[in-house]
């Protein structure tokens, strides 16, 4: 799907890259759900131009872009501090011999190693002062939404892609499993999440989740298993009528699940960038991170930014208001 405000426009084969389409690509990932899932529509626009692109990812994130439509590279290195560490992983990388790296994760460490690996081109973003390890930075823009930010990266590169939104695809198999584990919830609510700002208020889910159970609504609850203990107590409040799977699934069945509802609420989390990117509507609240930069402004989401950008003012009010909207559609 392209982007709303785009005229849409089909993948020019017509190459205008300097890059010589037989190239190896390395794409130092981004390490949070949310922002990679925000980077991933330009991983196959990469993969069209010079078929030979490798991700370099820690954490879950390769689960997260692994897709069934073609066989998409990881390497796996953790994120490092000492100098020594640094070198080990830049001889790893220079062991691969990669000719471009289009640094998507935005640290100076990221860039710094594509420089020891010594990739002759490397294309990022000109955060953390890293314009003197690039050979074509690129300057970011704070208030560019940023999917299309990242798009930026390739235009640099010279590749003509459409610009696309976030979309993670999925088998058959994973979303009958996730429909399967949502035992007949229709509407997913996030109890936590990993920072304080971006969960709602304790009060606030608790209204959404009283409602929505008094309309009939059955809810699954998902998040991390760090949010485990936030879960609990709304389950043994409300009983059968809510489904916990908080820190039960992994990330291709949370993936399943969040394909299997009617709509998915919560704050800015990596799991709401999730849902959107598996066509779930959503209705998400954002404190002090940019709705304008993050948010996913098209059918079928909603976007909310709570007064003064701070997450405790969220109106549960508000966002009732706009989920009832979107069930009802």
């Amino acid at each position: 799907m392209a982007l709303p405000w785009r005229t849409s426009r089909p993948y020019r084969s017509r190459r205008r890259s300097f890059v010589p389409s037989d190239k190896r690509v390395l794409v130092p990932m981004k390490t949070f759900l949310g922002d990679a899932v925000m980077a991933s529509p330009i991983l196959p626009a990469l993969e069209r131009e010079f078929g030979q692109v490798v991700v370099w990812t820690d954490g879950v994130v390769d689960q997260l872009l692994w897709t069934p439509e073609r066989d998409r590279q990881f390497i796996k290195m953790p994120r490092v501090r000492k100098p020594k560490e640094v070198i080990a992983q830049a001889r790893r990388l220079r062991a691969e011999r990669f000719d471009v790296a289009v640094v998507v994760n935005h640290s100076f460490r990221a860039a710094l190693t594509c420089l020891l690996a010594g990739i002759k081109v490397r294309v990022g973003h000109t955060v953390e002062q890293r314009r003197i390890v690039l050979t074509h930075p690129v300057d970011y823009d704070e208030t560019r939404w940023e999917t299309r930010a990242n798009f930026d990266l390739l235009k640099r590169l010279g590749v003509d892609a459409e610009e696309t939104i976030p979309q993670l695809p999925m088998t058959g198999q994973e979303r009958e499993e996730g429909v399967r584990a949502l035992e007949g919830a229709t509407v997913g609510l996030q109890p936590g999440a990993r920072f304080d700002a971006k969960q709602l208020p304790p009060p606030v889910r608790e209204k959404i989740l009283q409602e929505l159970l008094a309309e009939g609504h059955r809810v699954a609850l998902l998040g991390g298993k760090e949010e485990a203990d936030r879960a609990l107590p709304l389950v043994e409040k409300y009983g059968s009528g809510v489904v916990n799977l908080v820190g039960k699934t992994s990330i291709r069945q949370t993936l399943g699940a969040l394909a299997g509802l009617r709509l998915m609420l919560g704050a800015d989390t990596g799991l709401l960038h999730m849902a959107a990117a598996v066509d779930t509507p959503t209705v998400t609240v954002f404190g002090p991170t940019p709705a304008s930069k993050w948010g996913h402004w098209y059918e079928p989401h909603t976007v909310l930014q709570a007064s003064e950008g701070k997450i405790e003012n969220a109106d549960a009010e508000e966002i009732l208001r706009h989920a009832r909207e979107r069930l009802t559609r």
